[in-house]
């Protein structure tokens, strides 16, 4: 379905055209480059556009220094022994998400890993000032780094990878999207251009413990899908803003969302912001969506998965992501219409305060209405900030009713 979200475009853009990246290394220089130079018609892959800077510039001082950090071990631990940014790499966090963790052949498109070093989209790019990216249908975008108000994106079928997008844009979209059916963010960096790291987040949490995460005033609100492209988001990190608007899918083509981490949302400590994590949809008639392994943990008044209206939500897997905190932390609709639901192994962690409860309204679309909910376990650890719950309910079942018991939900 198209989600109706009204913004006020603002002129003065900055027109892109395509290239074609490729990797090089001087002779006595180890570091590894992006050279650039103009792409094919219909080219499949894009990068530094004409007149701007150096292909190998370096990014901007808000977004390079400890802007991420140093990838951990390979994956160990267990889904309920381990919590986001613990060392163990087992859920999507600091160590594996992001453009500096972008491996080779990231999304099968057989590019090298990251080199380094992001690509200046532009010079004189400001987080006061808007960009207007324009790229060949099926254009695959590089190690780019994208500083703005405002980043309008025209193109169908984009997949950008390993890329960074940052600003400030209080109450709007920092990325709008103009695509009539796909559009696929891999390895990618969202977030305030004032912050390297979220404010409150020291690298050894899922997200902040205390409000008020970043501010207002230095925040973005949203990535919205203007039309009716369908979106994969898979590896990105994700912080600093209040939702992620964008179309949840259409029969036969679902929007994906793995291995992402969606964390400390902005302005925590006040209502101006609902603190969304995957939505707001707030129509209903939605879906179907593929929502996996997934670090959905923030403080915040709403939803970490914000289903939010009153029509039916259909074929929607909710499945083996570590969800902490929010107001309630699933929207499922806030009528009991929804059908084809799967929410499946799932770890509900008390780390992070929470206002109300993991589940509104209980409501997860029922049995008889081919919907599924087991295993879905609870992880509740000595000074947690989740009070509902205590130590003795670590490793119990939640029940859609958002009660811990000894054995798992048959219902």
């Amino acid at each position: 379905m198209r989600l109706r979200w009204l913004a006020i475009a603002v002129g003065l853009a900055v027109a892109a055209g395509a290239t074609v990246a490729y990797l090089t290394r001087s002779a006595g220089d180890p570091t590894l480059r992006i050279d650039t130079v103009a792409a094919t018609p219909g080219g499949s892959v894009a990068g530094t556009p004409p007149g701007s800077a150096s292909a190998s510039t370096s990014v901007s001082a808000s977004a390079s220094a400890s802007a991420s950090p140093k990838a951990s071990a390979r994956p160990n631990g267990s889904a309920l022994a381990s919590r986001p940014n613990d060392g163990s790499g087992y859920w999507p966090d600091f160590s594996n998400t992001g453009y500096a963790h972008t491996p080779a052949n990231a999304g099968g498109f057989g590019h090298a890993a990251y080199p380094g070093r992001l690509t200046d989209y532009a010079s004189g790019m400001s987080a006061t000032k808007p960009l207007r990216l324009s790229y060949p249908d099926n254009s695959v975008i590089y190690f780019k780094h994208f500083l703005a108000l405002k980043v309008e994106i025209y193109g169908d079928n984009l997949t950008f990878v390993g890329c960074l997008f940052e600003g400030a844009d209080p109450n709007d979209n920092l990325v709008q999207i103009y695509a009539d059916r796909a559009i696929a963010f891999r390895y990618t960096t969202f977030k305030p251009s004032a912050y390297a790291r979220p404010p409150g987040n020291d690298g050894k949490v899922s997200s902040a413990h205390n409000p008020p995460g970043t501010p207002f005033d230095k925040s973005w609100q949203l990535i919205t899908t203007m039309k009716e492209a369908v979106s994969t988001m898979d590896h990105n990190d994700i912080w600093g803003d209040a939702g992620l608007e964008m179309v949840t899918g259409f029969a036969g083509r679902p929007s994906r969302w793995t291995n992402n981490y969606i964390h400390d949302l902005a302005d925590t400590s006040h209502d101006v912001y609902h603190h969304d994590g995957i939505g707001p949809q707030s129509e209903g008639n939605g879906g179907p969506m593929i929502i996996d392994h997934n670090t959905i943990a923030s403080l915040g008044n709403t939803n970490g998965l914000a289903l939010q209206g009153d029509g039916v939500y259909d074929h929607v897997s909710f499945t083996n992501n570590y969800v902490s905190g929010w107001g309630y932390a699933l929207s499922i609709g806030v009528r009991d219409n929804a059908t084809n639901i799967t929410v499946t192994g799932n770890v509900f962690s008390a780390e992070l305060s929470q206002l109300y409860g993991f589940n509104y309204g209980g409501m997860w679309g029922g049995k008889s209405r081919g919907s599924t909910w087991r295993n879905n376990r609870l992880q509740v650890r000595a000074g947690d900030g989740n009070k509902h719950f205590t130590t003795a309910d670590n490793g119990r079942y939640l029940w859609p009713s958002n009660s811990a018991h000894s054995g798992d939900f048959t219902g």
